[in-house]
């Protein structure tokens, strides 16, 4: 896969790693905050990942202003085939965690 830039294209396992994980979250909280320490910082970014995983799992509605919006879906049972044996089966619904992002975000 090519990825263009401005000067010329380059393979996309050139280009940088644009991937962000939870650990460089708690580093940007850690040099934003010199007072704390990074334990600290990891332990804050840890507490709001399991508040927002919380509601969302009381089937509440978390609402991040201009970052977006987290819901819970419920998926329809639907029907299938086990490619095992071709028979037809049918498939559970579940719930599913729908994410909209905020206009500010969809601006980005």
């Amino acid at each position: 896969m090519l990825q263009s830039t401005s000067r010329a294209i380059v393979p996309a396992s050139a280009a940088p790693s644009c991937s962000m994980n939870k650990n460089d979250i708690s580093k940007k909280v850690y040099e934003a905050h010199g007072g704390i320490s990074y334990a600290e910082a990891q332990k804050i970014v840890d507490l709001i990942l399991e508040t927002i995983k919380g509601r969302l799992a009381r089937g509440e509605k978390v609402l991040l202003s201009s970052f977006g919006c987290f819901t819970v879906m419920r998926r329809r049972d639907k029907k299938g085939v086990n490619p095992q044996t071709g028979k037809l089966m049918m498939i559970p619904g579940r719930n599913s965690i729908k994410f909209k992002p905020s206009k500010y975000l969809k601006t980005i």
